[in-house]
């Protein structure tokens, strides 16, 4: 039973039901087990850049490094712009199966799809001490051109944030009008969504 509290409105004008389990996201909690897998490379990468593994390890830690001071804002535009800068590679291209979700490791090191960018966006900023409840990857549907894709969302200055691998900069989900959101997720809860519109 969801508390009364569970429903709110909210990301893209909808009627979010937030539960405090991610179990029903089975490729959410391998990929977040995954990264747990390599955190002890992720942090003596970090530590010292000739400790990195990859070029791509390397270029990561080294951006992340340069961002630790700025404020919030800029590290929400440089964090987006940064990460968008890999190849888009589609699964079955790269992996051979439809649907991989890679470490930010794999990403950096590969280049990969919609969700894998966001991934990997969500990493960076929590390596930037970002609070898991501001931060929450959704998968939407793109009713454009009509598939599922995935965003990140950003809680910033009383706003939700979409950083989007389709977009140059992240922009207020008030502006963002093609994506209806199946579910969205961060570390300890997900969310499914409720359009208040539809009787």
């Amino acid at each position: 039973m969801l508390a009364p509290h569970a429903f709110a409105a909210g990301l893209f004008g909808m009627i979010e039901i937030r539960a405090e389990n991610i179990s029903a996201i089975p490729k959410w909690v391998d990929v977040l087990g995954r990264i747990d897998g390599q955190m002890p490379d992720y942090r003596r990468c970090f530590a010292d850049v000739r400790a990195c593994p990859s070029d791509g390890m390397r270029a990561w830690s080294e951006f992340l490094a340069g961002q630790r001071d700025k404020s919030r804002g800029q590290q929400l535009d440089a964090v987006h712009r940064f990460i968008n800068r890999w190849e888009y590679i589609n699964d079955n291209e790269l992996w051979g199966r439809s649907d991989y979700w890679e470490t930010p490791r794999q990403f950096v090191e590969n280049s990969g799809d919609c969700e894998d960018y966001s991934i990997a966006k969500y990493i960076s900023l929590k390596e930037l001490g970002w609070p898991d409840s501001a931060l929450r990857m959704a998968v939407v549907h793109d009713t454009v051109r009509d598939i599922a894709h995935a965003i990140l969302v950003v809680e910033h200055a009383d706003t939700y944030w979409i950083l989007d691998n389709l977009a140059t900069k992240p922009l207020p989900h008030k502006q963002v009008l093609q994506y209806r959101p199946y579910y969205a997720v961060n570390k300890t809860t997900r969310w499914v969504f409720v359009n208040p519109t539809k009787r």
